[in-house]
């Protein structure tokens, strides 16, 4: 639920601008150059996130992968945690909805990947489980979060910030950074292949 909302669309688009003026670009370019460095020796970029940004992390994998693809070049390998609703579900009955991303991630997290983990809140226990089995585990954070940043701010290696309580405004901008680190990352692999 909403902390604050909007009563006009006025209002909505002035807090978009506002907010917009207030992103940590360099801290963006610093994730996007992250997640090149996983393509250039072929390890995983994970995306996490839970309702609106489940939706979120599956949008940002189809442009690591597709948008940001260079004919002649390899793709990134990167998978949305959030895309198994059987697994999910299993995860979430049989054992704990705490584990709905622990366990895939253990699955199929390695030493040297990229985990993002999108939260509004920054709080949501199965997101910091994850966030905090990552750290163990040699695969590097990138948090993207709204409010505060609440404990994967915190925890991660990287924290991108989009500083409002309205989870509307936060998820439009979370959605909006992937934009940016897809077209960055095309841009990245394309200058690597013409230097190839």
């Amino acid at each position: 639920m909403n902390k604050t909302s909007c009563t006009t669309a006025r209002q909505y688009l002035d807090g978009l601008a506002s907010l917009l003026g207030r992103l940590d670009a360099a801290a963006i370019d610093r994730l996007t150059e992250m997640v090149h460095q996983r393509w250039e020796v072929d390890k995983q970029v994970l995306v996490i996130g839970n309702g609106g940004s489940a939706s979120t992390a599956s949008h940002y994998v189809t442009d690591l992968v597709k948008t940001a693809s260079v004919p002649g070049t390899r793709r990134l390998r990167s998978l949305s945690l959030s895309d198994n609703p059987g697994l999910t579900t299993a995860i979430g009955n049989d054992i704990a909805y705490e584990d709905t991303f622990l366990f895939p991630l253990e699955a199929y997290g390695r030493d040297g990947d990229l985990l993002i983990a999108i939260s509004g809140s920054g709080n949501s226990p199965n997101i910091v489980k994850a966030v905090r089995f990552a750290k163990e585990h040699g695969i590097e954070v990138a948090a993207l979060t709204g409010f505060d940043g609440g404990a994967i701010g915190r925890m991660a290696d990287l924290h991108v910030n989009v500083p409002s309580d309205n989870y509307g405004l936060v998820e439009d901008l979370h959605l909006s950074i992937g934009h940016m680190i897809g077209q960055g990352l095309r841009a990245r692999i394309a200058r690597s292949h013409v230097r190839a």
